[in-house]
């Protein structure tokens, strides 16, 4: 690192001239591993002004992170309505979510050539929004092909 005023060594015994292992290639470097690699040290320079008590403020930091990211990662769902019909579509999910606090994004994907704009609004139906799925009531089928969805949460840390 460019903060360091030297590099990182690894500290190994000195291997002597008569250590000669025989057998196979993996037998010489499991005898070498067992022998000087699990003896061996890392020098890193810096590493003691580190308190123990600021090395667990950093563990706990990458933990929280790791915890929020894992919560984005498995709160997210996406599909597609393949064969939209007007009225009444029903979503669902191949894995629950969380909760029914989740946001519903669509979009609708229009075929190919047209320019105009798609029918809308749609809506969700009251009381449908499930942790395995939601019923969506979309607008006359004009000129789009398919409706693109996604629904996410983030849990609460």
């Amino acid at each position: 690192m460019q903060n360091q005023a030297s590099p990182v060594e690894i500290l190994s015994p000195t291997i002597p001239a008569n250590w000669c292992p025989s057998g196979s290639w993996s037998d010489v470097f499991n005898n070498y591993q067992t022998l000087f690699l699990n003896n061996s040290t890392v020098n890193i320079p810096g590493l003691g002004l580190v308190t123990p008590e600021q090395i667990a403020t950093i563990n706990q930091n990458i933990q929280t992170l790791q915890n929020e990211y894992n919560a984005l990662a498995v709160n997210v769902r996406s599909g597609t309505i393949s064969s939209p019909i007007a009225g009444l579509n029903l979503v669902t999910f191949g894995s629950a979510m969380p909760n029914t606090n989740y946001i519903i994004t669509a979009y609708f994907v229009s075929a190919s050539g047209t320019t105009a704009v798609p029918a809308s609004p749609w809506s969700i139906i009251d009381g449908s929004q499930a942790t395995t799925g939601f019923s969506i009531l979309l607008p006359a089928v004009t000129n789009y092909t398919k409706v693109n969805w996604s629904v996410q949460s983030i849990a609460s840390s």
